[in-house]
């Protein structure tokens, strides 16, 4: 992390969302057994959301000015 850098609450969620999914002790289809009774659809699309995101970040990592522009542009 460069010096300036102010972490900000969504960068804190997605290390801790990265450190569950790497626990290899965790079972993945119970995992989902429970969220699918549990939660809503609208979860569902955030998920879905939050998975092109990266999908999108990860073809273009190279690029992180286009990356700080998409975020710039998520709010207009």
């Amino acid at each position: 992390m460069s010096r300036g850098h102010k972490r900000t609450r969504e960068e804190a969620i997605a290390e801790k969302i990265a450190e569950f999914l790497s626990d290899l002790r965790l079972d993945l289809d119970l995992i989902g057994l429970y969220l699918g009774r549990y939660v809503r659809i609208t979860v569902w699309k955030r998920l879905e959301h939050i998975y092109e995101v990266a999908k999108h970040y990860r073809e273009k990592e190279d690029n992180i000015e286009e990356h700080y522009e998409y975020i710039r542009q998520i709010n207009q």
